[in-house]
């Protein structure tokens, strides 16, 4: 292991394996070994079957228990046995003390991943978030270019009737020749103005069907029309007539980011808690209790004169061997102490200073991020509010702008004007449409932000998060605040004339 450590998560004693596990093993052998002496050589078998089982608690407990057995054969004519059966069992229970002693630590990574549970939720709600507040932005930004388009086309229909108009006028030599050419100049900019716009909501168009489709594959689907049917209402929310606090409280308690940074706090505080305990002697105090037991047949090659000529009786199969490793006939029990002091331990020490470091940044970040969502809010509000004021003033200044249109034209046909005021006062409708189109684009766009910040907008549109999950909707979103839109024609994609 080299390098930087960039994070020290999983700092700690290493806790107890809760799962229980089975081992086992199995050998055969069989050995053929020459003679250098009356007591050696001969052929011998072993056959070894042992088990071995592994429990860890989260009180910082081990517990072991191993049951061996053993059948061997020889053909050595000092062996008294063969076979010969031998089994043993030894259960053992080993309990920290100080370092890995205790529930909380020895839990603490169960307890640090159902925070990542937690946190991957947040995330993908985060993320739903996004994804609704870009789709609805993406809405108001083709409901944006759609009415650019008719304002244009309104713009067109306007100056090429004044155009005719005026030809028509300087066929009876009402109006100079120069009035004719800067109304041809006009018609000709308010073609270019409508093809850039149709460009633009086609582009649009383009993005809301990126958004909303699965694939673009299907070339009905590339060329159909997408006509938007509703218009944002200026009327005023509820949230507005709250107080920042009360607003700012709300997004504390929905913002998916904050939730995040909280249970990140959490999991530093954990590695911090383990690394700590790191930092304690090892002492571990156990308990073992074992018993063993032997029997077996006496062995047929034998030399008798050993045992002054009588040879010893057998003793039983392996039934008798494992009833004597568990009646107590052989026990072996006792108690003792472990006990791992390290000098110096820079490595522990290190770990924890780092954890603490960690920690401490964490901190740093939730106080940053409370800070950031408090401007949030406040902006939003704030900017909600300049965009109704801005909207109204919008409608305000069309208004007027088309009342003055509508009284220079009759002054143009009582011959009190002239085509110059007329087109003038077309421009300043026009531009006056424009201001009033980007300005209604801006507060939908911003209440959608706003709703965002507030982490509410799955509450306001009735947006079931377990749907999105699935992936199956069974219930169509239902957005507060709109308004059916007056014109719902399918707006021109063909060029106008370029006569």
């Amino acid at each position: 292991m080299g390098g930087l450590t960039l994070t020290t998560a999983g700092a700690g004693p290493a806790p107890e394996a809760l799962e229980p596990s089975i081992t086992g093993n199995l050998q055969f052998d069989r050995a053929t070994s020459p003679s250098s002496s009356f007591f050696t050589g001969g052929q011998s078998t072993s056959n070894t079957y042992n088990v071995t089982y592994n429990q860890g608690f989260v009180t910082g407990t081990a517990f072991q228990f191993g049951w061996d057995n053993n059948k061997s054969t020889s053909t050595n004519a000092v062996t008294t046995y063969s076979p010969q059966y031998q089994a043993s069992f030894k259960a053992q229970v080993t309990q920290h003390l100080l370092q890995g002693a205790g529930i909380w630590v020895n839990k603490r990574f169960i307890y640090q991943a159902l925070n990542n549970r937690r946190i991957t939720d947040s995330s993908f709600r985060n993320q739903i978030l996004f994804t609704v507040n870009q789709v609805e932005s993406i809405y108001w930004g083709l409901v944006q270019e759609y009415e650019d388009v008719q304002s244009k086309e309104r713009a067109l229909e306007q100056s090429t009737k004044l155009e005719s108009d005026t030809r028509k006028q300087l066929d009876i030599g009402t109006v100079a020749p120069l009035d004719v050419v800067s109304a041809d100049s006009t018609v000709a900019t308010d073609k270019q103005a409508l093809i850039s716009a149709q460009s633009s909501l086609n582009y649009q168009q383009q993005i809301i069907k990126q958004a909303i489709a699965r694939n673009l594959n299907d070339p009905a689907l590339i060329t159909a029309a997408v006509i938007p049917t509703d218009r944002v209402s200026i009327a005023e929310i509820p949230e507005e007539t709250q107080t920042v606090e009360e607003l700012v409280q709300d997004a504390f308690k929905h913002r998916p980011e904050l939730e995040q940074a909280v249970l990140t706090l959490r999991n530093d505080e954990i590695t911090l808690r383990g690394a700590r305990n790191a930092l304690l002697p090892q002492v571990d105090v156990f308990a073992y209790l074992s018993g063993s037991g032997v029997s077996g047949t006496v062995n047929p090659k034998l030399n008798c004169s050993f045992f002054g000529g009588a040879c010893p009786p057998s003793i039983g199969g392996y039934g008798t061997a494992l009833q004597d490793t568990f009646n107590n006939s052989s026990p072996d029990k006792g108690v003792g102490f472990n006990i791992n002091i390290p000098i110096g331990n820079k490595y522990a020490q290190a770990q924890q200073a780092r954890s603490l470091m960690e920690y401490r940044q964490a901190e740093l970040r939730l106080e940053q991020l409370h800070t950031y969502i408090r401007m949030q809010v406040v902006n939003a509000q704030f900017a909600l509010t300049n965009d109704r004021a801005q909207v109204r003033a919008a409608i305000a200044t069309r208004d007027f702008n088309n009342q003055s249109l509508e009284a220079e034209q009759k002054k143009l046909g009582l011959g009190a004007s002239t085509t110059s005021l007329v087109l003038q006062q077309q421009r300043t409708l026009a531009g006056a449409e424009y201001n009033l189109i980007t300005a209604q684009a801006l507060y939908a766009k911003d209440r959608a932000a706003f709703y965002q910040i507030l982490a509410s907008t799955l509450q306001h549109y009735g947006i079931n998060l377990n749907d999105t999950a699935t992936g199956e909707v069974k219930a169509a979103p239902v957005i507060p605040g709109l308004q059916p839109a007056t014109d719902t024609r399918v707006a021109p994609t063909a060029p106008p004339s370029t006569r």
